[in-house]
């Protein structure tokens, strides 16, 4: 696999780097941000990395369509769309490529995982191939990684997997959806399915549901963030519109409060991605070309841009994507030519 001069070796170089409107930078910055570009002719991925001024940072090249990443220090992870089977591991400091593990023979990847809070263990999203029921894969980051087993799911269709903000727990969205490989992206249980969240505590190896609430039927949850005072945001898709009431897919828990966040119409019954920093959240749908900023539940601002997906949000940092098109702190950058952005991004501040 390809790799690409670091970050690092850039800044002590002094050489400049293109901007995203076609300029040419004087110095180097710091990547801010990463996002996935997925090839059209040929559906395989690059990352791509962004400054704080929307500069370009060399890519590093991946040879299978990526989707969901997760970072812990300087390691990137980024993991493949289901139902890929093998994920990078990505050095942020010589921005190459440290290891590419692939799933067992039994299993594909469901395109997100999240890190223990030391990094030392990465837990993976997955489809147990011969029984279609969810698992999450735990591997020891130590060096290359190790697989060293696996936690079963109450259900299928895992997607979105995130680290509790205080302990290695973890919310996973069980979407509740069967799919195989064989037949591609057939839905094998649509009108029988039963999405809901689950919690692992990694201490335990216990895995608990938080409950089914009212008017989550017929939607299978998907996206997921937390925010800086622990309130869950969570996105779902419009499975099976017959059970599914209106277009509502967006839930917020505090604590023992579960409430329906009210932009029905503003979604289209799909949440693309979801983002959270602070008191503030993004939601995205690439259905109605619309990214909703929030604070709770209340939507504080509304973009529209082409194909809305892609979200981030950090200390004073924020960036959405469409298919062509990534908005970051005021500066407007192009995909690369013949690329589209994918639903995931991930801040690196």
């Amino acid at each position: 696999m390809a790799t690409r001069r670091g970050i690092l070796g850039y800044l002590a170089l002094g050489l400049g780097i293109a901007a995203c409107k076609g300029g040419i930078a004087q110095a180097a910055e710091q990547a801010v941000y990463v996002g996935i570009e997925t090839s059209e002719k040929s559906g395989i991925s690059r990352t791509a990395f962004f400054t704080s001024s929307g500069e370009r940072l060399p890519p590093v090249a991946l040879d299978y369509r990526a989707h969901g990443m997760a970072r812990h220090r300087s390691h990137l992870v980024v993991f493949p769309r289901r139902p890929g089977n093998r994920f990078a591991v990505v050095d942020l400091e010589t921005l190459d490529v440290r290891a590419v593990t692939t799933a067992p023979r039994d299993r594909h990847f469901y395109g997100h995982g999240a890190f223990s809070h030391d990094g030392r263990y990465l837990l993976v999203a997955e489809n147990n191939l011969r029984t279609l029921q969810g698992s999450i894969g735990l591997y020891e980051m130590a060096g290359s990684p190790k697989r060293l087993g696996h936690f079963d799911l109450p259900g299928a269709g895992p997607h979105e997997i995130i680290r509790d903000r205080a302990a290695d727990r973890f919310y996973i969205a069980l979407g509740g959806l069967e799919t195989h490989p064989e037949y591609g992206r057939l839905i094998l249980n649509q009108s029988e399915f039963r999405s809901q969240v689950v919690v692992l505590t990694l201490g335990t190896s216990v895995v608990e549901p938080m409950g089914v609430w009212s008017g989550a039927s017929g939607v299978s949850l998907r996206h997921m963030a937390q925010d800086g005072q622990g309130r869950l945001y969570i996105g779902g898709q419009i499975a099976d519109p017959i059970r599914a009431r209106s277009d509502h897919v967006l839930w917020l828990i505090d604590g023992e409060t579960v409430q329906r966040v009210p932009v029905e119409a503003r979604l289209g019954g799909y949440v693309s991605s979801v983002a959270a920093h602070g008191t503030t959240s993004i939601v995205t749908s690439k259905e109605t070309h619309t990214a909703l900023t929030l604070e709770g539940d209340k939507v504080i601002q509304t973009e529209h841009l082409v194909g809305a997906s892609s979200a981030g949000i950090g200390a004073g940092t924020r960036a959405v994507s469409g298919f062509d098109v990534l908005r970051l702190d005021g500066a407007t950058c192009a995909v690369t030519p013949g690329h589209e952005f994918d639903n995931h991004g991930q801040m690196l501040v």
